[in-house]
């Protein structure tokens, strides 16, 4: 049962001084409004006025002046729009802390609502977040308050005298005293009626009177009072709250102003307590009878809002027009943004659509392109093998003609040579000197026919192979105390085919001669093996090495044209080079 009076802070937010300058007719009707407590009297002064009479601020104004007239009358759905749209023309004006006045008054109807009590939320934490960069600290302790009351309503009682408490340390601090006492009065109903917790009530109650007594403030003190005896009723001071109560009504104070039913509410609990139950029943007799009086009150209220109703059909009317109009124009705008999108939409369809189009084009190209590099690589793959090819050729017809025939020839020319001196004894000795003479060119002539007969033939491996030719070219390379040149063989059992033997050497070769020519290593190892369907070869030095980063493709090692070699054979090829640690090339074939 709530016995205790709480002070209402919703006109803080009301009469903030966060408004600017407004129209002096709508402040004026701020002002009656306040001093009324929004009579209808005075809401019938903003109904009488044309909304389309008011532009920028004013008009936020007039809308926010209409909403509380709205929710006076418990238009709520009506009085939320006008809130909702007071908030955006705020905004639109850049007027944040008005925006944010209207948040509250928003959160504040909502909260109101049992079927709204999480609809709210949203306005709170825009609230909270302004508080955070806000620098008037006032206004934040009207939030402050705001968020409390909110809290209050949804009985997050912790939370609410959380953000009371920060409300009332920035009042302490710019020393006002009236909302630090209105503050400290809620505070204290929250401990008494939600906390039972009525000695920390009686703390806070306590701490107002001076400052209560002092401004000559019987209304407060009234209320102050009030709860004090409320507090004490919680403690089961029965007597002591009794004499607080008639304390309390003796000070001259309104009668409209005192809430009288909870008073002799909370007499008639006393004297319940206190079993005595004549003065109990006189005051709940009494309680009945203010009920009753507030009922036929609340009738004459309702009566009024009718009247106000019938006034202001003519006004609605008015609007209801204003409002199509606005609404063809809105249809009007719609249209031509609906338009304009779909028109930007189109837009970038179409340069989407040339720009994939673009990058498919780019793409052939680069196949295109792609092909024909394959295919020029294939032809220069194609034209070394025929090279290749031809030079064996050449060489084994240049070193078969030279065996056969010119080698033959000689041989022939020197045996019939002896014989012709065998006969010639009669010869003369100069004579013979000749003969000897020209043995001796015919015996160089020969010898030199073989060497090149067989220096020609290397590459062909007609009877000796792959390895044994390897072997004797290291033995040629080799030079004593300068360069070793060592040939390891693993798994050659069977000759391998002609062609792919000529191709082997020679890539060897090649990579001798550059170890020769570049490496200045002293110590160079090849290494040969075959297993299954693959032949891997390794050859390493110990000399200067290079760095791969500056190899071109016009190199003057011969490296591109050995690997094209080695592609051309189906092979990969990897040079491991650091300057100053020599090189490693690995060669894998497929056989």
């Amino acid at each position: 049962m709530p016995l205790s009076i709480r002070v209402l802070l919703g006109f803080l937010l009301f009469s903030s001084n966060a408004f600017c300058q407004y129209s002096p007719k709508l402040l004026e009707i701020k002002k009656g409004y306040r001093e009324t407590n929004g009579s209808a009297a005075t809401c019938s002064k903003i109904n009488a006025l044309k909304e389309e009479e008011f532009k920028g601020a004013d008009h936020a104004f007039y809308l926010y002046l209409s909403a509380k007239c709205l929710e006076n009358v418990n238009k709520m759905e009506a009085a939320l729009d006008n809130y909702i749209r007071a908030k955006q023309e705020y905004i639109a004006i850049d007027s944040m802390q008005s925006s944010i006045n209207m948040s509250m008054s928003i959160s504040s109807l909502l909260a109101s609502q049992d079927q709204n009590l999480n609809t709210h939320k949203k306005y709170d934490d825009e609230v909270l977040a302004y508080v955070q960069t806000s620098k008037d600290i006032k206004f934040n302790a009207r939030c402050y308050s705001h968020l409390a009351m909110v809290n209050f309503e949804n009985e997050e009682i912790s939370t609410a005298i959380k953000y009371y408490k920060k409300a009332l340390a920035i009042h302490k601090k710019v020393k006002d005293k009236l909302e630090e006492t209105n503050i400290s009065n809620n505070i204290a109903v929250l401990y008494s009626e939600n906390l039972d917790m009525p000695d920390s009530a009686l703390y806070y109650l306590n701490k107002n009177l001076p400052e209560l007594k002092n401004r000559n403030e019987p209304l407060a003190l009234y209320y102050n009072y009030s709860n004090q005896a409320a507090a004490y009723f919680r403690k089961g001071q029965y007597q002591k709250s009794i004499d607080i109560l008639n304390y309390a009504e003796k000070l001259p104070v309104d009668p409209i102003m005192k809430i009288n039913f909870l008073n002799s509410d909370l007499m008639t609990a006393n004297y319940e307590a206190l079993h005595d139950y004549k003065n109990a029943y006189k005051y709940l007799s009494l309680t009945k009878k203010i009920t009753d009086s507030i009922n036929i009150t609340q009738q004459n209220i309702a009566l009024n809002e009718i009247q106000t109703k019938y006034e202001t059909t003519e006004k609605d009317l008015e609007n209801t027009v204003l409002k199509n109009n606005l609404k063809v124009q809105a249809i009007l705008i719609y249209s031509f943004v609906a338009l304009l999108i779909i028109a930007v939409f189109v837009g970038f369809l179409i340069v989407k659509n040339a720009r994939k189009r673009e990058k498919i084009s780019e793409q052939d190209k680069l196949i295109e392109q792609q092909k024909f590099d394959k295919a020029l690589k294939d032809y220069e793959l194609s034209s070394i093998d025929i090279m290749l090819e031809g030079q064996e050729k050449e060489r084994q017809r240049i070193a078969n003609d030279l065996h056969d025939n010119l080698g033959s020839m000689l041989a022939t020319l020197k045996l019939n040579f002896e014989n012709l001196r065998l006969r010639k004894d009669e010869l003369r000795n100069e004579e013979n000197k000749l003969y000897d003479r020209t043995d001796e060119l015919i015996e160089e002539a020969y010898q030199k026919v073989r060497r090149i007969a067989h220096a020609k033939n290397a590459g062909v491996f007609a009877s000796e192979g792959l390895i044994p030719a390897i072997t004797k070219l290291a033995e040629k390379i080799s030079i004593p105390g300068k360069l070793s040149l060592q040939v390891i063989p693993f798994g050659f059992k069977d000759r391998l085919d002609n062609t792919i033997e000529i191709s082997i050497f020679r890539v060897v070769q090649e990579l001798a001669t550059n170890i020769i020519k570049h490496s200045h290593a002293t110590e160079a190892t090849i290494h040969l093996t075959h297993h299954d369907d693959n032949i891997n070869i390794i050859i390493e030095d110990n000399g200067v090495g290079f760095d791969q980063k500056t190899l071109s493709g016009a190199d003057g090692m011969g490296l591109t044209s050995i690997r094209k070699k080695v592609t051309q054979l189906g092979g990969t090829f990897t040079i491991d080079a650091t300057p100053g640690k020599g090189t490693t090339i690995i060669i894998d074939l497929p056989v």
